[in-house]
This record gives C-alpha cells, structure tokens and sequence, in this order.
C-alpha cells in the first residue's frame, strides 16, 4: 500500500503495537510500541537480504524518502551496495555548505565593508528569503539542481512578489560567485545560468523628466508651503544640483568650502565611495544663507528632529509627495519622487549642449573606461557654468509657472 502523511501522522507519538508498514519499491516504515517511525529501504544484495535505516519520519518527509530510490536502484544494477554508498553521499552533503550558511559567511566576512544602509537591506534579504527556506534539511548549494532553484524562486514570487524574487536571483548569484572564488563552492552551480525574466520581473527603470515649467511649478509650490526650512530647502537643494538625497541630506557645514566655492561630498557619503567636488554656485549659496540663519553653521545643514542627527530620507519623500500632489491637483503633475532630480538636471542640460563629462561629474557619477584612470580633473569651472545655466532656465521658466 502506499503510505500517506494523514496515516503516517496518527501512528506518530503514540503507544502501539511494533509494526512495519510497506510503502513501495522496498521503501518501508518502521514503526515502534512508542510510536517512533522510522524509513527503511528493503534489497538484496549478495544474494542477502539487506535493511538500510535512511531517517526518522517528519524530519525526513514522504517526498524526500521517495527521491532516495532511483539511487539506490542505480547502485544495485551497477553492483553497489547502497549501504556505502548512502553512507559516502550522506559524509560528503554534511561537509558541503548550504546556500544559508554561505549567506551568514558572506553577510559576516564580506558586507561589513559595505555601507550601514546596504549591510541592513542584505541582512533583511536573507533573514526574510534565505533562512526561512534553506536550512539543516536543505540540500548543500553543489547538490543543487536547477529544477531546485526554480521552485524556490516560485515560492519567493508568490510569498513576496516578481521583482522580490529577481532581486533575490541577483544577491543569491552574488553570495554564490562569492563562495566558488574562495573555494567553498565545487562545482558551477546552475542558479547562475537563470536571468532575471526566468525567475520574475526586473524592477522598472524611472523615466520620469521634469520639465522646466514642472520644475517651475514646484519651486513656487515649495515657497508658498508652510513647512521647515530644513524639509523645504533640502528638496530645493536637491533639485537644484541633481545630488543624490543622502548627499544632501548628510551634508554638514564642514563639508562647503566657501573660499574656493567647493562643496565637497565624504567618501563615507558617497555612493561610488570616493569624494564628490561640486561648485557652490550664487543660487546653492543663498539657500545655504536661509539655512544658517535658521539653525547655525554648525553639524547638518539640513538637521531633522534633533540638531546632531539630519533629516529623514522618509520625512523629505513625504513632503515631496505633499508637493506633487499640490501640483497634480492644480497642473495635473503626472509624478516624480526626488530621485528624478537627476535625470531632469541630465536630460535638461545634454538638450542645451552641457558635455556628458560635465553632467556625469554633476550627478557625481565615476567616470567610466581611460578617462576613470588618468584623467581626475572636477571640471568645477565647467560645473558651475552647467548649475548656472539650469538655474537661469528654471527662473526663466518661473514667469510663467502655470505653462504646460
């Protein structure tokens, strides 16, 4: 007969007469007066009748004792005695890592070099996507097959969703690349061979361009709104310069040079980890004039609810949410979040002629290929004319606010 976990389950745990239950093609249970249940896979060999204990039932499931047979059947036409040979697959899975504790390995040895910010996310990931579905019963990553790897990218797309699981396809193959370099890993695991449409759905690329009358628009927005000058000239800043929001919103007054006219990003601020020179230009100067003399010129220049700490990326994305949807209802704004700063102050500047060298340093991009080895010049004379001519094409644009 064949045995399933509704019978197996009621036999488990309680006192009854000694018995073994038959499953198929040898596989068999044993169950004892205590109610202890046992796999066993029943052959010959050597014309001797031969009992091979493989595991205890639920810790090793129907499924998983069934997936032992075509082994076992493999050894014997071959004349291999599948007691040794268990024995040999089984020492050699216990020496090999599981994808979660290659993950541990990596979040312990290798991340701690990366940002606070970046370490916690990789953390969350695998706390939440990794651990819970690799573990003592999990196959080692070399015993893998990719028929193993689909069905937990299934299960992550629908416990999480598409993209979830794409992103999870990209920090796995990290983790695993990382493990074959240090020798952890045997064999080329198959996961790598997966892209991100075979798993789920890359996570859509923003397209979003303000225009100079949007850009406009939201700067008359911004002035007429009531909230804190740190909130409102942080946005302004932002959109201003095309600088990444924790590079503004970190900034502190020891970071603006204002004799030789440099702002300057730390390398610990910096997404690329290597400083980021930019111009202050007359129009950056005068916001920064509104917020020393709302708060001082010392720690953050833009401070949030204590002086020591600055504002909150949170606290900045909900005003500009608040802001958008002024507009939105006055102009009928499509949206934009303060991340599309850049790409308005790159589109806007490459349509009236600024070199892309120019706007990549803006943006503080690396430079990319020769130019990223020899050449370290700032263009901040080249810069400064850039924000200048974005700043005067904005103002331009505030004549006529309501403009489509």
């Amino acid at each position: 007969m064949t045995l399933s976990d509704t019978k197996l389950r009621k036999l488990l745990g309680k006192e009854q007469d000694f018995r073994i239950l038959t499953h198929r093609d040898g596989l068999r249970i044993r169950v004892t007066t205590k109610g202890v249940l046992t796999w066993q896979y029943r052959y010959r060999f050597d014309g001797k009748q031969v009992i091979l204990s493989l595991g205890r039932y639920p810790g090793m499931s129907i499924k998983e004792a069934q997936s032992h047979i075509p082994d076992f059947q493999n050894w014997l036409a071959q004349g291999r005695d599948p007691r040794i040979e268990y024995k040999i697959v089984q020492s050699h899975q216990s020496e090999l890592p599981r994808l979660d504790e290659l993950a541990r390995q990596w979040l312990e040895i290798k991340v701690p070099d990366l940002k606070e910010k970046t370490r916690i996310l990789y953390k969350n990931h695998a706390e939440k996507w990794i651990y819970p579905y690799f573990n003592e019963k999990s196959l080692p990553v070399d015993e893998m097959r990719l028929l193993d790897w689909v069905a937990y990218f299934d299960k992550v797309k629908e416990k999480g969703s598409a993209k979830t699981a794409a992103v999870m396809l990209v920090r796995i193959k990290t983790i695993v690349r990382w493990a074959y370099k240090r020798g952890a890993l045997h064999n080329q695991c198959p996961v790598l061979s997966l892209n991100t449409n075979d798993v789920g759905e890359a996570a859509a690329k923003g397209q979003r361009v303000l225009s100079l009358s949007e850009l406009a628009q939201l700067w008359v927005c911004i002035e007429r709104s009531k909230a804190a000058p740190a909130t409102k000239y942080c946005l302004q800043l932002i959109f201003l310069t095309g600088a990444r929001q924790s590079e503004v919103r970190t900034a502190k007054w020891e970071d603006f040079n204002f004799i030789d006219g440099v702002w300057t990003v730390p390398a610990e601020n910096s997404k690329t980890n290597k400083p980021i020179r930019r111009p202050i230009t007359d129009k950056m100067k005068e916001l920064l004039e509104h917020l020393a003399i709302a708060y001082g010129r010392s720690g953050y220049i833009v401070p949030g609810s204590s002086p020591r700490k600055p504002i909150t990326s949170h606290a900045i994305n909900r005003y500009c949410a608040r802001m958008w949807g002024t507009m939105n209802k006055e102009h009928g704004t499509p949206q934009f979040v303060p991340h599309d700063a850049r790409r308005s102050v790159s589109t806007i500047l490459s349509e009236h002629k600024v070199l892309p060298h120019v706007t990549e340093k803006m943006l503080g991009h690396s430079m990319r290929g020769v130019m990223a080895i020899y050449n370290k010049h700032d263009w901040i004379k080249e810069q400064k004319e850039g924000y200048d001519l974005y700043w005067y094409l904005i103002k331009k644009a505030l004549e006529k606010p309501s403009s489509p």
